[in-house]
């Protein structure tokens, strides 16, 4: 026998010697602290009852503004405060500018092919700075100025026809479909409302929606990567893959036509594709990058690279600046003080001229702090889109492994009483007239609803002029009140359940008042 055990010895000394060898080379790492993973689960537990976002800050109450959970089988970390929250969006934003490969998003981004949801790579950098120079630029913004102003006045007609003889009526249902409108002139040149003139549901709303909260879903290969054959066995992948496809044919139809416009004009020896005019819509500048590279891109556009565009534009442009827009009203209704400051600075600035236009928005400092304070309290993504540490780093002393997911908590950071003194949870848009100029433009981390560093929302003036042009309109023309004698205490002011963008659990139900004589 004796000559069996001395390879067998040897086999183990050999074993102790690459763990220890291991050990040496990987050392224990030092992880953030954060509540004990469960087997197999991890942490995911934590997650149930509340909003996310809830859960997190309190979490974070517990065991510091950086926190390690084990989600699943996947090592993520959750950012609370503004310095930890600037260490990795401005110190490290290189080594957390990465996006996680999540199902839904994935197929959405026709395979990471956008901006919002590709990993970190050349192809996003070239696209990021043609959409910033071609589609998002201060000139871009202005040149829809008269599709902001006449989808803003249809809201006004539609709001007038429903509170005729002081009906209440649905508002959230037509802010949704005023920025439905809005980014289908954008993108596509044209209005999708069945009516002319009116701001009322389209025959892709229903589309857009399912979308929308399709990218708040999450599976189990989300969590449990070498589990993911399992959402093939189920009905969610195939639930996905129609929602995806129905919005893919509205893209592949509108692309077409313009391509038979483009062909149209060619024939008429129209020069379309020098000078892009203000007339022009987005589909047309990603057309264009189809024929001819752009000096930013240095490549043609793919069919599908211009529907992940298209779909990003969607995404982005329809339920959160509408969220952003019924919170606004809600919180001014249910602040009649507010109100009537904001209320009392539009028409001063308006006088007789009956709408606000979006040359009087620089002369509203007190509607620009109402959203200030809006996206303060209601980020559209409380949780922002998720980040990924790309190689092993540190912060705050503790290791930080790669491929780790990093939530930032946009919400609990806005909400911080140590920056916020003043009533963090409370509704006060004066707070920002003794902050010497703090903006969510991605400087000041204590405000951050769209991101910050190089993933920061290319499309968040777009969206935030829109935003501010239709509520000064419906605060200048209208008076505002809760129907059935219901008191602003009383008005539900909670979110709805986990999605992508903070939604208003019970929708905004009101009265309008007609205050402005049109002459």
């Amino acid at each position: 026998m004796t000559p069996l055990w001395i390879p067998f010895m040897f086999f183990l000394l050999f074993i102790v010697h690459l763990r220890r060898r291991g050990r040496a080379l990987n050392p224990h790492r030092k992880l953030p602290p954060g509540p004990p993973p469960l087997p197999f689960i991890g942490n995911l537990h934590e997650l149930l009852g509340d909003l996310p976002h809830i859960t997190l800050r309190n979490l974070s109450h517990k065991y510091g503004p950086l926190i390690h959970l084990k989600l699943g089988q996947v090592p993520t970390i959750i950012a609370s405060s503004p310095e930890t929250a600037a260490e990795i969006l401005k110190t490290q934003d290189v080594v957390f500018c990465s996006r996680p490969f999540f199902a839904t998003t994935d197929r959405f981004s026709y395979g990471g092919l956008d901006i919002a949801f590709s990993p970190y790579n050349d192809h996003w950098r070239r696209i990021r700075r043609f959409v910033n120079a071609e589609i998002f630029s201060a000139a871009r913004v202005q040149d829809f100025k008269a599709v902001r102003e006449e989808e803003v006045g249809a809201l006004l007609k539609t709001i007038s026809m429903a509170s005729a003889g002081g009906n209440d009526f649905n508002l959230s249902t037509m802010m949704l479909c005023l920025f439905n409108n809005l980014i289908y002139r954008k993108v596509f040149g044209k209005r999708i409302s069945a009516v002319p003139g009116d701001c009322g549901r389209s025959q892709y709303h229903e589309i857009i929606m399912e979308v929308v909260a399709f990218t708040s879903e999450i599976c189990v290969g989300d969590f449990f990567p070498s589990l993911a054959w399992l959402d093939g066995l189920t009905s969610w992948r195939g639930r996905l893959e129609k929602t995806f496809r129905a919005m893919d044919r509205v893209f592949e139809q509108e692309i077409e036509e313009g391509m038979k416009r483009r062909r149209g004009r060619e024939e008429e020896k129209s020069s379309m594709g020098e000078d892009i005019n203000a007339d022009s819509c987005l589909l047309d500048i990603l057309l264009k990058c189809q024929e001819e590279i752009d000096s930013s891109l240095g490549f043609l556009l793919t069919r599908d690279m211009i529907k992940a565009v298209l779909m990003d534009m969607f995404l982005a442009g329809t339920d959160p600046p509408a969220m952003a827009l019924e919170w606004a009203m809600a919180e001014l209704i249910k602040n009649p003080k507010y109100m009537r400051k904001a209320q009392e600075e539009v028409r001063r600035v308006v006088k007789d001229k009956g709408k606000v236009e979006d040359s009087d928005l620089q002369y509203l400092p007190y509607l620009h702090n109402v959203v200030k304070e809006t996206l303060r309290l209601h980020p559209p993504g409380p949780l922002l889109l998720p980040h990924e540490c790309i190689i092993d780093t540190k912060i705050n002393g503790y290791d930080i492994l790669t491929k780790t997911r990093v939530f930032i908590n946009a919400w609990a950071i806005a909400r911080d009483a140590k920056f916020w003194s003043d009533e963090p949870e409370a509704f006060r848009p004066e707070r920002f007239e003794k902050m010497g100029g703090v903006d969510f433009k991605g400087h000041h981390f204590e405000l951050m609803p769209f991101g910050a560093g190089r993933r920061i929302c290319p499309g968040m003036m777009l969206g935030v002029v829109a935003v501010e042009l239709a509520l000064a309109n419906v605060l200048n023309r209208f008076d505002w009140e809760l129907p059935c004698g219901m008191r602003c205490e009383e008005m539900d002011m909670s979110e709805a359940g986990f999605r992508m963008v903070s939604h208003k659990k019970v929708p905004l139900t009101v009265v309008a008042i007609p205050a402005v004589v049109l002459t």
